[in-house]
């Protein structure tokens, strides 16, 4: 009950009070149409709703700024005509509103609208919320249809050249575990496991252990890349880092454009993907609700890949340190190229060091150009 609608009811019964003491016919009848009003008020407010709402939401996963849909199956299960009306729904932090059809009985109608994709974040799209209002506006009630879905608004995805990928590895050169398996260089004796080629299996070692043992071969020419990505808010405006999430995420979607395995690395100690990860899905979905984070370094993080073998390291960060540098470039035994890409709104970092192709833009779309220009030369 609103407001309206308590002071409306007040409002008849003092009138019909007032009337009856008074044995004044006039207030006695103000009174009864003012609670009149308020009982026909009820009654159409409180009825069951004969509207049906059903809500599909596509895609589930879009870019920054691209069109996400929400399609509104409205029905009519009633008896008697149901007016246009504005349904509302939660959109994160705030709400979108869309104007429903007139329904005769047992019609059925569509409504689509676009959903505000140009912010990156994971947002919770709540149920769809009709309120019913009685002719004179004293009471209203609301109806909610469905549950609430969920959208991934992914960074933008800048149009970024692959890296080259580097030298051809010697086929029998030093192999590890964290090597992707293949059929090229055999790297050691394993347990056998479910769905393991059965010609893979080593028999004169399969009878001295008394199990089955299979030869585990890698193929250490596969391309292989990570991206590592400075968290540390320090380096970055606001929207620097909006800036920066969209650098990361194009540059995983550059790298693995070939179906080339890509790990992406952060500095609070986040770890995805790996040798043998193509799916970026996980990448991308983690990218989507990343925030800035001061803990860790980007030193340590570096540190943590003196014992990674790849083609390509891309060090994405802001204001650079220029005592970075050196830590990037020890690197380059361990990966055949090494970038580091600075946003910079200053533009004034460095722009080369031995070993090392550093690009230095204020916003992704510098980037994206010295990239295609310095990166991939």
């Amino acid at each position: 009950m609103t407001r309206a609608g308590l002071a409306a009811a007040l409002a008849g019964v003092l009138a019909l009070v007032a009337g009856l003491w008074l044995r004044w016919i006039a207030f006695d009848l103000v009174g009864v149409g003012l609670i009149g009003v308020v009982a026909l008020g009820i009654a159409v407010v409180v009825r069951p709703s004969a509207l049906v709402i059903e809500r599909a939401i596509q895609p589930a996963r879009v870019p920054k700024g691209s069109p996400a849909v929400a399609v509104l199956t409205v029905a009519n299960r009633g008896r008697r005509r149901i007016g246009s009306t504005t349904a509302t729904q939660p959109f994160g932090d705030t709400a979108v509103y869309t104007a429903l059809p007139r329904l005769r009985r047992g019609e059925q109608g569509l409504r689509s609208y676009r959903l505000p994709t140009r912010q990156r974040g994971i947002v919770d799209v709540g149920p769809v919320e009709v309120t019913r209002r009685d002719p004179f506006a004293l009471f209203r009630t609301s109806h909610r249809f469905g549950g609430t879905d969920r959208i991934w608004v992914y960074p933008r995805v800048l149009p970024l050249r692959p890296l080259p990928t580097g030298r051809a590895r010697n086929l029998e050169g030093p192999s590890s575990e964290s090597s992707p398996q293949g059929t090229i260089t055999f790297h050691r004796l394993r347990d056998y496991a479910d769905g393991d080629d059965l010609r893979l299996v080593h028999w004169r070692s399969s009878a001295r252990v008394g199990h089955l043992v299979v030869k585990h071969n890698v193929d250490t020419s596969q391309p292989y890349g990570v991206v590592l990505f400075d968290l540390r808010p320090a380096r970055y405006t606001a929207e620097g880092f909006e800036e920066a999430v969209d650098v990361v995420t194009s540059v995983l979607m550059a790298t693995a454009g070939s179906g080339a395995p890509v790990e992406l690395r952060l500095t609070d100690g986040t770890s995805l993907g790996g040798t043998r990860s193509r799916d970026l899905t996980p990448l991308v979905d983690h990218l989507t609700a990343v925030s800035p984070d001061e803990t860790g370094s980007l030193e340590r993080s570096l540190a943590a890949l003196r014992r990674a073998h790849g083609t390509s390291l891309v060090v994405v960060t802001g204001a650079l340190d220029p005592a970075d540098l050196p830590a990037v470039a020890a690197l380059r035994r361990r990966f055949d190229r090494l970038v580091v890409v600075c946003l910079d709104e200053s533009a004034a970092g460095p722009q080369s060091f031995p070993g090392v192709r550093v690009i230095t833009a204020a916003d992704a779309d510098g980037v994206a150009a010295a990239w295609n220009v310095q990166a991939s030369a």
